[in-house]
C-alpha cells in the first residue's frame, strides 16, 4: 500500500500560548482557511491558538517571512508569542537568531534568542488613536459590575483594546467585557481584548480574549498594548512586568515613536507529520 503524502511540523509554545510551525521554505502547503481550522481542531488535528507558516525572505536583510493563522482559520497580523516560539525554533535549528530580521504581515520584527528563558521579540511602533474601521469616542466608558472602566485602542500591527480594571481579572469578568466591546464596535470589527489591572508601578496582571482564538494562556502583543496604555497614562514605569495566566513577560517601552520589545520564555513540545493534504468531512 502505497504511503499517503504527510506534512511535518513543530509544536511550540509560549507561557502556554501554543503554536504549530510548518517549515514551508522549500514547498508550498496549499493552505486555506478551512484547513487551517481542521488542523487548529484539538481532537481532529494538531491544536494551537496560532499556526506559524515560514515562507522564504523576500528581502536580503531577513531571515525569513511569516505568515500566521488563528485557530479559527482567520488571518492574524502579528502574534508576539509566536514570533519568540519562531526565534527559539530558528536557535534550535542552528540558523541566526541573534538581532535576526522576520518579516511578517504587519512588517519586520527583531529576534534575539539568549537561552530559551529570555527570548526577545520587538515587534514594532505601536499606533494610539482610532483604530482602522472603529468609529467610536476614545477612551471606551464600560460598566461592569457596578465599575467604571476606561478601554483604550492600540495598534501593534493588530488591534487590540486594552480595558482597565481595579478588580481582580478572572476569565469570566474577561468574556464579558469583551462581548461589551465587541459589541460596542461592531460586527465589522473585531480586535484583541485586554482585562489589565496595575498591581504596582512596575507589574501589572492581564488577560487577553484574542480574536480568532478566544480567552488564551498568554498573548505576547496584549501584553505589550497593555503596558504601554499605563505606560502612557503614567500608571505604571518601562520595564514592566505583565503577568498572565501562563506565566510572566516583560515588556520594555521608551515611549511615544519608539518600538515595543517583549522578553520571556519559550519552548519546543514536539515534532510530528500529519497526513496531507487533508480532507476536511
Amino acid at each position: 500500500m502505497k504511503t499517503p503524502p504527510r506534512l511535518a511540523f513543530t509544536k511550540l509554545e509560549a507561557l502556554g500560548n501554543d503554536f504549530m510551525l510548518i517549515d514551508a521554505r522549500r514547498a508550498d502547503p496549499k493552505l486555506n482557511a478551512e484547513r487551517v481550522r481542521w488542523l487548529g481542531d484539538r481532537r481532529r488535528g494538531v491544536g494551537f491558538d496560532q499556526l506559524l507558516v515560514v515562507h522564504p525572505a523576500s528581502d536580503p536583510g531577513e531571515s525569513c517571512r511569516v505568515a500566521i493563522y488563528n485557530s479559527d482559520g482567520s488571518v492574524a497580523e502579528q502574534c508576539g508569542n509566536g514570533m519568540r516560539a519562531l526565534a527559539l525554533w530558528l536557535s534550535q535549528r542552528g540558523e541566526k537568531v541573534d538581532h535576526a530580521r522576520v518579516n511578517t504581515p504587519a512588517g519586520g520584527v527583531e529576534l534575539s534568542c539568549r537561552d530559551p528563558d529570555r527570548i526577545t521579540a520587538t515587534i514594532g511602533i505601536p499606533g494610539f488613536g482610532a483604530l482602522p474601521g472603529a468609529v467610536t469616542d476614545w477612551p471606551l466608558q464600560l460598566t461592569l459590575d457596578q465599575e467604571t472602566l476606561a478601554a483604550y485602542p492600540v495598534e501593534l500591527g493588530n488591534p487590540h483594546v486594552v480595558a482597565l480594571t481595579s478588580h481582580p481579572v478572572s476569565e469570566n469578568r474577561l468574556r464579558r467585557i469583551a462581548g461589551i466591546v465587541r459589541t460596542h464596535l461592531g460586527p465589522d470589527f473585531d480586535a484583541n481584548i485586554g482585562l489589565a489591572r496595575p498591581t504596582g508601578s512596575d507589574r501589572v496582571d492581564l488577560q487577553v480574549d484574542e480574536r480568532g482564538a478566544g480567552p488564551t494562556p498568554a498573548c505576547g502583543s496584549g501584553a505589550c498594548a497593555a503596558a504601554v496604555v499605563l505606560i502612557s497614562l503614567g500608571q505604571v514605569n518601562s520595564p514592566v512586568t505583565i503577568r498572565q495566566r501562563g506565566g510572566a513577560l516583560v515588556v520594555h517601552w521608551a515611549g511615544k515613536g519608539h518600538p515595543v520589545a517583549l522578553t520571556g520564555p519559550a519552548r519546543w513540545v514536539f515534532e510530528g507529520e500529519i497526513e496531507w493534504p487533508i480532507t476536511p468531512p
